[in-house]
């Protein structure tokens, strides 16, 4: 690995030319960050350019500054009734054009001058009706975070209040809920999982977003007490946004690395229109990964996945856009029949897993005058999962152990309308209609018994699923925001229904401080397939999930957070969440909080678990400013549950505490040429799990746990160092990046659970190290 490391470190100072001066575009739109309306004659400077650049908008709020050194800067707006607003990071390459979407928010007093106070804080959410457990992140620190591989879920991991499990999955606990509670969203919809090998591991997470980071722009992330528009979810929301192609000029990016090779392009349907269209191709090369023994397994992973988005901005009519993700995964693994070669149960399987996933929208975007604005989605995503598991019995037959065919789909129309009364008051209602199509058939075993085999579901038909919400933001002074808003949903399957009221307060107590409450309830349904597991007895069949109500949660979150200066803030939340209604097995210590995955999984539930996570979450951030920045977040919490069988335990996800260091550094080699050098480490208690009864299983030769002690072991604590290097080289009218990403650079074991050990007739622990390295090569143009 230190060769590696060397010699590409190496290739970057093998550049040694003098650099040329280039010179890049940086354009875009800026608009009332409430109302959505374009802000004419805004002033739009860049910072410590000598001399000075900057300009003016024009009437649709458009600007553009030509001929800026390539280079890193902070922008800074201002108008006046506007609080100025400043960006920083803002990195300008040779080899596209930079382009800004910028919010502003209206200062109360209208007969202010036109600095009022700078909102210069990167990590404000988009989302102007959030004020506490909610974030930005940007498309560049996908790809900056050490560990980050282009990954909004693997970047996330490195926030407050975030755990992760397997090394080889990027589903995120969220202050101690099941993976499965995290909601992701695009473009405003609620979306399928959207991971390739979505679920293989853990209910919630997959292998890698098919998102592009091509495509993404500056989006929001959720980790508690989120806004009224946001349903559907328990632990923590992504609100991912796709941006506009350059609607100028045409651009391209080729991309190729060990797990992809992506194409990518965007610019103007017809020059000197504003319809634009911007698509990512990208085709995997797991399968060279792992035929080369970097992941240690027999498995052969292949994807592909598509993003695009068309815009369509009309004069009279509003902005419409077509967009679209979709993904189709394969994964097989042999079976292998040499006895003398078993080692664990795990050698005895033979699988093919496909896996094909699509979201399609078209959105329409209506700004009313210059306070209101209506937007509206018809959606329609669907995913189909197939899986075929066959296992070696004692006469080495193949015998089926599970056969899955899943096949859902969703159409739906989703529309808002959001009113800026005045300066202080904004208000937004809307209503998300879905209608639900599944195609159900579900067989297998029971604790891999071939003679179990059954169908435990075959269903095939359509449902409905309705939301509603209203969102009102007040700001009661200039330093004292009031936030208020209903969520209200209703399942037709089972004619179930919740309300959950939120509510959020944020008092900017000092010029850098400021105090914030936030509380919300939420509610989760289960999937779908969960309610439509059926039992027969003789001639009846019986729906014994059909009626499970909606899973729900209260999340409590208090925040302060402390501006040290306009490059350094310190923020802790402590945070309380009581869940309930959480479905269980009766008379007995199985509670869904703890779900990790069970595709098998066909036992009656009641609604009858409950559930405390209570912690504190600290960050400390430098942002990038003078060529570096580091990320600190720590966070101590205690995740406990109680089922049916009224004994209060830990959750699987207790892990206790969690720390990440994050550094990095840019290197300005000469003008045009810049070496960025990220590290991050991250440390964390381990998981929780059930004591295994050995004699018994032992005598039965696999794992037996002990689920009358559910959770009272932990796994070892883990540390995971994750390294990445990139070198940028710019050049006129191109620029080319090569990356050079480190998964666990240490070494560091994965603790996998237990296994049968057919060569030493023992229960042994199961332990995986995964270094992997990542080199890519990226080409703007």
């Amino acid at each position: 690995m230190k060769k590696i490391v060397i010699f590409f470190i190496a290739l970057c100072m093998l550049q040694t030319i003098w650099a040329q001066n280039i010179s890049q575009t940086i354009k875009g739109r800026i608009f009332d960050v409430e109302s959505q309306s374009p802000i004419p004659l805004a002033a739009v400077v860049i910072l410590n350019t000598n001399p000075q650049l900057g300009v003016v908008t024009d009437l649709s709020g458009n600007f553009m500054i030509e001929r800026v050194p390539i280079g890193r800067y902070k922008i800074q707006i201002s108008f006046v009734g506007y609080n100025t607003t400043t960006v920083p990071e803002v990195l300008v390459s040779s080899g596209k054009e930079t382009v800004l979407e910028i919010g502003m928010k209206q200062s109360i007093n209208q007969l202010n001058e036109a600095v009022v106070h700078a909102d210069s804080k990167k990590e404000l959410p988009l989302n102007s009706m959030a004020i506490i457990s909610a974030r930005s992140f940007t498309v560049e620190e996908t790809r900056r975070y050490a560990g980050g591989m282009d990954d909004p879920a693997r970047m996330a991991s490195a926030f407050a209040g975030i755990t992760v499990g397997n090394m080889q999955d990027n589903a995120i606990v969220i202050r101690g809920n099941s993976p499965k509670g995290v909601s992701w969203r695009l473009e405003g919809v609620e979306i399928p999982n959207p991971n390739h090998f979505a679920g293989g591991n853990v209910a919630g997470g997959g292998f890698v977003t098919i998102f592009s980071s091509q495509l993404l722009a500056n989006s929001d992330f959720f980790t508690g007490a989120f806004p009224a528009e946001y349903g559907n979810a328990l632990a923590g929301v992504f609100d991912m946004k796709l941006r506009n192609g350059n609607s100028d000029k045409r651009e391209h990016t080729v991309q190729v690395g060990m797990l992809g090779i992506d194409i990518s392009s965007e610019g103007p349907f017809v020059k000197g229109k504003k319809a634009s269209y911007l698509f990512n191709y990208r085709y995997s090369t797991t399968g060279l990964v792992s035929s080369l023994g970097l992941i240690p397994s027999q498995q052969i992973p292949k994807y592909q996945d598509l993003s695009f988005k068309l815009n369509f901005p009309t004069q009279k009519f509003g902005t419409f856009s077509v967009w679209g993700i979709g993904g189709l995964d394969q994964n097989t693994e042999p079976e292998e029949k040499d006895t003398t070669k078993w080692e664990s149960d795990w050698d005895r399987i033979k699988y093919r897993w496909t896996l094909n996933m699509g979201a399609l929208g078209l959105t329409h975007k209506k700004i009313l005058g210059n306070q209101t604005y209506i937007s509206s989605t018809l959606v329609a995503t669907g995913t189909q999962n197939t899986f075929d598991e066959y296992k070696l019995n004692n006469d080495l037959i193949l015998m089926p152990n599970t056969f899955l065919q899943d096949k859902s789909g969703k159409v739906g129309l989703n529309t808002f309308i959001n009113h800026k009364f005045n300066a202080r008051h904004t208000l937004r209602f809307g209503i998300n209609q879905s209608q639900l199509f599944y195609n159900l058939d579900l067989n297998g075993t029971t604790d891999a018994n071939p003679e179990t085999f059954q169908n435990f579901v075959k269903e095939n038909g359509k449902s409905s699923f309705t939301e509603m919400y209203i969102q009102s933001k007040y700001d009661i002074t200039e330093n004292l925001t009031l936030n208020a808003g209903i969520n209200a949903n209703y399942f037709n399957l089972n004619r179930k229904y919740s309300i959950d009221p939120r509510a959020g307060i944020k008092w900017l107590f000092a010029p850098n401080q400021s105090l914030s409450f936030g509380y919300g309830k939420h509610s989760q349904l289960e999937e779908l397939k969960i309610y439509m597991i059926r039992s027969t007895i003789g001639n009846q069949t019986k729906y014994p999930n059909k009626n499970l109500g909606f899973s729900q949660a209260q999340h409590f979150v208090l925040g302060y957070e402390l501006m040290i200066n306009e490059n350094y803030r310190l923020k802790l939340e402590p945070y309380l969440q009581y869940l309930y209604n959480m479905p269980g097995i009766e008379d007995s210590s199985y509670s869904m909080i703890n779900f990790q995955q069970d595709w098998t999984f066909h036992n009656e539930l009641k609604n009858n678990s409950i559930g405390v996570n209570k912690g504190i979450d600290l960050t400390i951030e430098r942002f990038l400013s003078n060529n570096y920045y580091f990320l600190v977040t720590a966070s101590v919490f205690k995740s406990t549950y109680k089922a049916d069988d009224n004994v209060w335990r830990n959750t699987r996800f207790n892990k206790g505490f969690v720390l990440n260091l994050l550094y990095g550094r840019e290197i300005f080699l000469s003008k045009n040429r810049i070496l960025g050098v990220n590290g991050r480490l991250n440390v964390m208690g381990g998981e929780r799990y059930n004591p295994i009864l050995m004699e018994e299983s032992i005598r039965e030769k696999k794992p037996i746990s002990d689920d009358n002690k559910a959770f009272e072991k932990q796994y070892p604590a883990t540390s995971y160092l994750d390294l990445t290097i990139s070198y940028r080289i710019n050049k006129a009218k191109r620029s080319s990046v090569i990356a050079l990403q480190v998964k666990n650079l240490l070494g560091s074991p994965m603790h996998e659970g237990y296994f049968y050990n057919f060569k030493s007739n023992a229960i042994e622990s199961s332990e995986t190290v995964v270094v992997l390295p990542v080199i890519s090569y990226k080409i703007e143009f």
